[in-house]
């Protein structure tokens, strides 16, 4: 289906969009505070704004008769790009995790996200919500844990997390029985043992240890997130002020302008700041949810649910980790946190979401 360029801009969903563009507008303010003018992260983070704007934008002229044909292509590239890393990728921080071409560096995990909900969605279409036979069961395990697994032995646990989360909660949408339910719940467990005997690394082993006792270690593993609670508590009702954070100013909250910026939005603009920030985040899952629930669609229904659930697991899981709720995995702030790769996939899913509507919503 081609769209004319009034047709493409007419199915854009202008309150989605503006709060997308609200969160982008708190990460700006936020990295140009905590980096300007020493580095450029500043300028950076506006040309992968306008990168994924392009994006969005571009995505409205396709419709879900190409995602639905595209995605076998693009969960394909993921999983041999995902295989790639293990088996010839450097290794940053420990993690081979990243493709990099001189100083831009550009991470598969995220592109994997996107992928998998839209060849899952088109899997689970197909089987017409109806997983009757293990084998259908099985399937779409494999659809799903592939990528997961592959993500997990890099290994980079919180992206592992997310599309194991974000899978399952599609999956759980076509209303599983109780028995593939307790099948589904006891591989999810195996999984989980395996990963921790065998997956995990010392030092992720620790953050988790970290999380049910963070007093074991407070200049250790605990570090982060005893800074992260100072740094929030610090912020009081109307914060500290635009660059006047003195944990995440003067360096003593570490990845303050990515895995915890929000920690950071707490310190600088207080409650009220990090409670605006959330609402936005509540708003836009508020219309992802509206084109699910209304779409005649069942393809589009899942990509909007598989979309919906990844910033859901995204921004939960961060702000969690930030208040010492979670362990920390390494899970960014999605369209807040400073990073290209995270930013750029964020505006591409949302446009897919709108993108493979059959209708607009209002």
């Amino acid at each position: 289906m081609r769209l004319s360029v009034r047709e493409a801009l007419h199915r854009i969903d202008g309150r989605l969009v503006a709060a997308a563009f609200g969160l982008s507008a708190f990460g700006l303010v936020l990295i140009y505070s905590l980096s300007w003018p020493e580095d450029t992260r500043f300028l950076k983070q506006l040309a992968f704004l306008a990168a994924g704007s392009v994006l969005l934008i571009a995505f409205q002229f396709l419709d879900a008769h190409f995602w639905r044909n595209a995605s076998v292509a693009l969960y394909l590239a993921a999983v041999a790009i995902l295989a790639g890393l293990l088996l010839f990728g450097e290794e940053t921080r420990g993690v081979r995790g990243w493709i990099t071409a001189g100083s831009i560096g550009f991470q598969p995990a995220e592109f994997a996200k996107l992928a998998v909900i839209l060849f899952l969605a088109a899997t689970l279409e197909r089987l017409r919500f109806d997983l009757a036979r293990f084998s259908d069961a099985a399937a779409v395990l494999v659809v799903a844990g592939l990528p997961t697994l592959l993500v997990a032995l890099q290994p980079d646990l919180g992206s592992a997390f997310i599309l194991f989360a974000v899978s399952a909660g599609m999956v759980l949408y076509t209303g599983l029985d109780r028995k593939k339910l307790a099948v589904l719940a006891l591989a999810g467990a195996i999984a989980l043992g395996i990963a921790w005997f065998l997956v995990l690394a010392p030092y992720q082993k620790a953050r988790i240890s970290t999380f049910f006792s963070p007093q074991s270690d407070p200049l250790g593993a605990g570090y982060n997130v005893a800074q992260s609670m100072v740094a929030i508590g610090s912020g009081g009702w109307f914060g500290r002020g635009l660059g006047l954070g003195t944990q995440s100013q003067l360096d003593f909250l570490p990845e303050q302008e990515t895995d915890f910026i929000f920690a950071s939005t707490a310190e600088e603009f207080g409650f009220f700041g990090a409670s605006l920030l959330m609402l936005l985040y509540v708003f836009l899952l508020g219309r992802l949810f509206r084109i699910m629930v209304s779409e005649r669609s069942a393809y589009a229904s899942f990509v909007a649910l598989g979309v919906l659930l990844l910033f859901f697991s995204q921004a939960a899981i961060n702000i969690a980790m930030n208040m010492g709720l979670f362990p920390v995995t390494g899970v960014t702030l999605p369209l807040v946190s400073y990073g290209g790769s995270s930013l750029v996939v964020s505006f591409a899913s949302l446009g897919a979401a709108l993108s493979a509507r059959s209708q607009r919503s209002s």
